[in-house]
């Protein structure tokens, strides 16, 4: 019997090994593996932290998500930003824009890593938000509750009385990612989650192959078929690069109908503005363009309750001790690229430089950059 139970354990072990050491030659499933996005964001703070202290440089940290870091290096938004400060103002100190934003970076996102931030000590900070980041749909799929994990222990009360539950974050869960992170395993839990999604692609592979030989022959790739199949129903016909009706009032959500400062997203909005700004340091918070004119055009937009929205997204940042300025409606339809709301940044038209160059104006409008900033909380 021992014997029996010892060979039937060295195979399983076995058979374990052969299926990590099949799945180690294939690529991760990287939305499986969110956490790495600190691999890109903590080098990026890093490098802000070591220009703290330097009087001749003005020190901004760019917070957004794709909209801000979607576009070739050297080209992103902060780099335009940083390149448009210095030709407004080539006699003072020079300007360093580091570039905190990156892929699905959303209000509850900066929430869990506003101390981190902090401790950076910016001179101002410029944080990107959309009216999509309020959407059941962002909430839904793209809000990254692990990076709780990287707040600071001590602001753990005064989040558990926050609506976590609306990202699909729990007590006990926001605990276990504290622990990863400072036990100092967030790396090997990454790792970790890696290997598990190559081992579901495996797994994947395997039934394709075992169907071949059953009376049951499920439809190959069934879920990317069908997640494609969805993606394709909600496009414009004769458009790819925009939603139809329905794709638009699933993407913006309940902010179609209007919103209040209830809502989960803006508070968590207005908290993160409210410990930057209670750190000290001047907040610059401008609402993201979006494809108004495509929205118009499909007629999803009742003026009223949008504007319930525009206004709830302003309240939530100028009470809370931010400047505010509503970009929303600055592009027209042909300067966006894509469904996503990326914009175009080709020959014919640059958005995310033209972008970049109005919030220069802003800053310089408002000289974020001098030490008494003039009309904090002032509404543009």
């Amino acid at each position: 019997m021992l014997v029996f139970i010892a060979s039937l354990l060295f195979s399983t072990l076995g058979l374990t090994w052969g299926i990590f050491a099949l799945a180690s030659q294939l690529p991760p499933e990287p939305w499986k593996t969110p956490i790495g996005v600190m691999a890109r964001i903590l080098p990026s703070l890093q490098a802000l932290q070591g220009t703290e202290g330097r009087k001749d440089t003005k020190r901004i940290a760019m917070l957004g998500d794709s909209t801000v870091d979607y576009y070739p290096r050297g080209e992103k938004i902060p780099d335009r930003l940083q390149q448009a400060l210095e030709r407004s103002a080539p006699a003072g100190p020079s300007i360093k824009v580091t570039n905190l934003a990156f892929l699905a970076l959303g209000p509850t996102a900066y929430y869990f890593l506003a101390d981190r931030i902090v401790a950076s000590r910016p001179d101002l900070i410029v944080w990107e938000v959309s009216l999509t980041h309020a959407s059941e749909r962002w909430r839904r799929s793209l809000p990254r509750p692990e990076l709780a994990g990287w707040m600071a222990p001590d602001r753990i009360p005064k989040t558990l009385t926050m609506p976590i539950e609306d990202i699909g974050l729990t007590a006990d869960a926001l605990l276990l990612y504290e622990w990863i992170v400072r036990s100092g395993r967030w790396e090997q839990w990454q790792a970790l989650l890696i290997n598990l999604s190559r081992v579901g692609r495996v797994r994947g592979l395997f039934e394709e192959w075992l169907s071949a030989y059953t009376e049951r022959r499920p439809e190959k790739r069934f879920a990317v078929v069908a997640a494609l199949n969805y993606v394709q129903n909600l496009r414009e016909i004769g458009n790819p690069d925009r939603h139809n009706r329905r794709g638009e009032i699933e993407h913006f959500g309940s902010v179609l109908g209007g919103i209040e400062a209830t809502h989960p997203t803006l508070r968590f909005i207005a908290e993160t503005v409210r410990f930057f700004s209670d750190a000290g340091i001047p907040v610059l918070v401008y609402l993201n363009p979006v494809n108004i004119e495509h929205l118009e055009k499909l007629g999803v937009i009742e003026n009223e309750t949008f504007q319930l929205s525009l206004d709830a997204y302003r309240n939530a940042a100028v009470d809370n001790g931010a400047f505010f300025v509503d970009f929303h409606a600055l592009f027209p339809d042909h300067y966006f690229d894509d469904l996503a709301g990326h914009f175009r940044h080709d020959q014919e038209v640059e958005a995310q430089t033209e972008l970049a160059q109005s919030l220069a104006k802003f800053i310089s409008k408002r000289h974020l950059l001098d030490d008494a900033p003039l009309g904090r909380g002032r509404r543009d």
